[in-house]
């Protein structure tokens, strides 16, 4: 039976093209779009709708099993109407559901459809959400706002986009078992919660205030639905700018080898000094960072000629070393200033970066991503180690590439 919930009323009042739903743990965001999705595809003949996520082993655990869940309650599911094969299914009238999976940048390729609802958009990458996105007559996306990603950037801030925060206290239909484990994350964070609200001195989400970081975090994400900061993430010393600043020296390159599930990532790296204070401290120097490659599929004949193309022609690019017959042949074969380096210290060199200012231009939003999602692996027992995880890295190990390069060092290294 569908119940009506605020999350539900207040996502149906949306209008516009681009539709951001963020939200909260229990804010019933998933189930309130899939009804208003079947609703969509039940009341007007011919419509199309993808609804896509990262992966779609994880999707039918759950909005697929959501979506045969809220058919049943319509009364309307028909197995064989259902094509278990091809994740798709097609309505009386014509109109059609289909889930995909974004693991791939080009998955949206050629797909032009009524509407497209991107289920945990944070977990997927931009372009592969853009593909869809772009074609779409009408967009939805959910997520969890663990960290800020391109949504934050590139969706919300246009006119054709419209924005909503929810919380579990728009889901009437919580059940009380994860309702108070949700207001435990409350009481977990946080010293005394009779504070008034704010983030000011006196308040309750004040600094002063917090009794433990993770619950106060994960409490602020998934009880509040705002945006908290990622745990385990590794550089913090990072900021977007707009383009490449005025009076900017370029150094050199970086690469990273990619091909079939992993690109091929190739960030220019520049020297600014910020004489003025700009952004802080008059004189404070600053290292500029500008994706120029980041593509699958590539051979080194494509990477050569795209390279070629860059501001990086003539310049110095340093590789990982473990790939001596690539970094030789972009060497000799394609004359470029290719440059192997060694590889496998990875906590010296993400030592390095962690004692630079680093730039990353607007447009680099493959790097960007990486900045953001590059966090510390976890044990069994979910405790951190000292190695990173092996995630949204590409850009990350170019830039390292770039920064070991120049720097002397022999020897093991041992983490601090």
């Amino acid at each position: 039976m569908i119940k009506v919930t605020t999350a539900l009323r207040k996502i149906s009042a949306m209008v516009k093209r681009i539709r951001v739903i963020r939200g909260g743990q229990g804010a019933g965001k998933t189930i309130a779009i899939l009804i208003l999705i079947i609703n969509s595809c039940s009341w007007t003949a011919g419509r199309e709708w993808v609804i896509a996520s990262e992966e779609l082993t994880k999707m039918k655990g759950t909005v697929i099993k959501d979506f045969l869940k809220v058919m049943s309650w319509f009364g309307i599911f028909q197995d064989h109407r259902w094509n278990k094969t091809d994740y798709l299914y097609t309505f009386k009238n014509g109109s059609t559901i289909k889930f995909l999976s974004l693991d791939k940048e080009d998955a949206g390729k050629g797909y032009r459809v009524y509407g497209f609802y991107c289920n945990e958009v944070n977990k997927c990458k931009f372009e592969a959400y853009n593909q869809f996105a772009s074609r779409a007559k009408v967009v939805i996306v959910d997520y969890n706002p663990d960290a800020p990603f391109f949504i934050d950037d590139e969706v919300i801030p246009r006119d054709d986009c419209e924005y909503l925060q929810l919380t579990f206290e728009d889901n009437e239909e919580l059940d009380h078992v994860e309702r108070t484990e949700i207001l435990s994350y409350l009481e977990r964070g946080y010293k005394n919660k009779k504070l008034p609200e704010g983030t000011g001195k006196g308040q309750r989400y004040h600094a002063d205030n917090i009794k433990d970081a993770y619950w106060a975090n994960k409490w602020q994400v998934y009880g509040l639905g705002n945006v908290g900061a990622l745990i385990g993430a590794i550089f913090s010393n990072w900021q977007i700018t707009p383009d490449i600043p005025e009076g900017a020296r370029l150094r050199n390159g970086g690469g990273d080898f990619g091909f079939t599930n992993d690109p091929t990532a190739v960030i220019a790296v520049y020297e600014w000094t910020d004489h003025k204070g700009i952004l802080g401290k008059p004189g404070t120097p600053y290292k500029v960072l500008d994706e120029e490659i980041y593509e699958t599929g590539y051979l080194n004949a494509d990477i050569a000629r795209e390279v070629k193309k860059t501001v990086l022609a003539k310049k110095k690019i340093y590789w990982d070393s473990n790939e001596p017959k690539s970094v030789a042949d972009l060497k000799r074969t394609h004359r470029l200033k290719a440059v192997g380096v060694g590889a496998k210290d990875v906590n010296y060199g993400i030592d390095l970066m962690q004692q630079q200012n680093y730039l990353v231009t607007a447009r680099s939003k493959n790097l960007i991503s990486n900045f953001r999602f590059y966090v510390w692996g976890v044990d069994r027992n979910g405790k951190p180690t000292n190695k990173p995880k092996k995630e949204n890295d590409h850009g990350i190990d170019a830039v390292r590439y770039e920064e070991t390069g120049q720097a002397k060092y022999s020897g093991k290294y041992t983490v601090r």
